[in-house]
């Protein structure tokens, strides 16, 4: 059972405020239901849809299903699913249990999915039976001995192995009697985090927390029940799972789930869809563009597309506008999702030259070394406070104590500069910025340039290891179809844009994709273990 409390002083001040209130996702949701019971809530590329009657419906069978099985107040039930229709019926019916959800992507292995139902302490499990090249019946039979809890598995399509209960069946038995929804302050959600650390963190939100960061983000963007949402970024991903599910079954509105992204099934789909707004990491903005501009097809029911998780280039931003697409900046953590945005009425520009600016009821700050808030304009280390802020990471008080001080402020370890206006850029992380020889690099300024060149696609500039100068610089690419990019080629195109010679890359690798998680994220990290020992030409591919 999951038991964390929010802290006193959080709870005085923002119920002081207006800002938390007592009623729980649970029972939004169902006010969602009682409005507009007729409307499609969710569609998904295999062109299924359920309109809020039928969620209220299967969410209810679902939710009997596994209170007799024992899941109840306070339980984790992982759903480790795909962009499918079925992930708002999960949802729902976990709410109405009072039990934890917790989200986990498809891409995660074995390994991790045995820690993490571990530390969850997961009474229940929603897999489907195969997606792409897994097969999570396999998955689970080889964790069976290593689970510390025999989980209720319930399994949506057909794996190799004949494991717990279909999904159709599951939902086949009786309507819940009673729904039992928790506390507004009780855990909601359980996020476990995939940044540089070796093993994932189990960040905890209450339905409160979750409720106001929707609320703030939906209000700042003027979404209502009458959009649509396309979402490509995994569902069982922070992003994807509070402003694909959470927002949109709040508001009434409805959402059109892909489950694998390529960027002319996403332009197709957002125009069948008729999506008025989406969210990906940098990448996903580029394929849509890139096949806009191919196909010639426009979407003109889209309002914004929030882009977030790795730098926005200027270039990118401008093509986006050129065949009509806005692009928004959006910045935030699993622990303080997002803080920050582009606001409608801010310039174009803004989505290059910041990551955002606060939301209502959210603050937002740099500070120096000693925890001290620096004057806008200042670089320093980015923290946040406000009530959508996670209230810890489960099973590890000393980690929370580090990320959350006992005045509410989750530091980030983003390296920022905070202007007084409320806007953040980001310009790196604390322990990512490159130093050489005594000077610091930001790997993001070296970034946005090399995106500009022509053969670039993705870029990642990492600091590795160097006896003499502390690191060097390496920029690993991903360049665009039949093109490539020579390790002078890269120096000079540097140089010429008046980057300091101290920053130019002393290695250049060429790559056909970078490591990332499932929101588009790339994982630094990983670049750096694979490359620490990387020696000799500088023009290694």
């Amino acid at each position: 059972m999951i038991d964390l409390k929010p802290a006193a002083a959080s709870l005085e001040r923002y119920y002081q405020a207006g800002y938390w209130q007592d009623r729980s996702l649970g029972q939004l949701i169902a006010d969602s239901v009682a409005r507009y019971s007729e409307k499609i809530v969710v569609q998904d590329a295999s062109g299924h849809s359920l309109t809020y009657g039928e969620l209220e419906d299967k969410a209810s069978r679902l939710a009997a299903f596994l209170a007799a099985r024992g899941v109840g107040i306070g339980d984790a039930v992982t759903m480790h699913l795909p962009n499918w229709w079925q992930t708002a019926v999960v949802s729902y019916a976990t709410f109405k249990l009072g039990a934890v959800i917790n989200p986990l992507p498809p891409t995660y292995g074995w390994k991790d999915l045995a820690f993490i139902m571990n530390k969850s302490g997961a009474r229940a499990v929603i897999v489907p039976g195969k997606f792409r090249s897994a097969d999570y019946t396999e998955h689970l039979a080889q964790i069976k001995n290593e689970l510390t809890i025999a989980p209720t598995i319930v399994v949506i399509g057909r794996g190799k192995l004949a494991l717990g209960t279909s999904f159709d069946e599951a939902l086949s038995g009786p309507l819940l009697e009673k729904d039992n929804y928790a506390a507004a302050d009780a855990p909601g959600l359980l996020l476990f985090t995939s940044g540089s650390e070796s093993r994932p963190k189990g960040v905890v939100h209450t339905h409160n927390t979750a409720i106001f960061g929707e609320r703030a983000l939906s209000a700042t963007l003027q979404l209502s029940s009458d959009d649509v949402c396309f979402m490509a970024s995994p569902v069982t991903h922070t992003s994807g799972f509070m402003h694909g599910i959470l927002m949109t079954l709040m508001l009434g509105s409805s959402v059109s789930l892909l489950d694998v992204f390529k960027g002319d099934a996403a332009v197709e789909q957002m125009a069948t869809s008729r999506a008025s707004w989406t969210m990906g990491a940098t990448p996903f903005l580029s394929d849509v563009v890139d096949s806009m501009e191919r196909s010639g097809k426009r979407l003109p029911d889209l309002r914004y597309f929030l882009c977030g998780g790795a730098p926005i280039p200027e270039v990118v931003v401008r093509r986006a506008q050129q065949v009509g697409i806005r692009v928004l900046s959006i910045y935030g953590s699993t622990e303080s999702p997002p803080h920050t945005v582009t606001w409608p009425g801010d310039p174009i520009a803004a989505a290059w030259q910041a990551d955002g600016r606060s939301l209502p009821g959210i603050e937002v700050c740099a500070v120096d070394e000693d925890g001290r808030a620096l004057p806008p304009g200042r670089q320093g280390e980015q923290w946040s406070r406000g009530p959508h802020a996670f209230i810890g990471y489960l099973g590890e008080p000393e980690l929370t104590a580090t990320a959350l001080d006992a005045q509410g402020w989750y530091h980030s370890g983003d390296l920022a500069t905070v202007g007084a206006d409320g806007s953040v850029r980001i310009v790196g992380r604390i322990k990512d910025m490159i130093i050489r020889g005594g000077q610091n690099i930001s790997a993001r300024e070296v970034e946005d340039i090399l995106l500009e060149h022509p053969a670039c696609h993705m870029v990642s500039v990492i600091g590795l290891p160097d006896e003499r100068l502390g690191e060097l610089c390496c920029a690993v690419v991903v360049c665009h179809p039949g093109l490539s990019l020579a390790f002078d080629e890269m120096k000079q195109f540097l140089i010429e844009r008046g980057v300091a010679r101290f920053k130019l890359p002393e290695y250049l690798v060429l790559r056909d994709a970078l490591p990332a998680t499932p929101s588009g994220k790339i994982q630094k990290f990983k670049l750096r273990e694979e490359l620490k020992t990387l020696k000799g030409d500088p023009s290694h591919v």
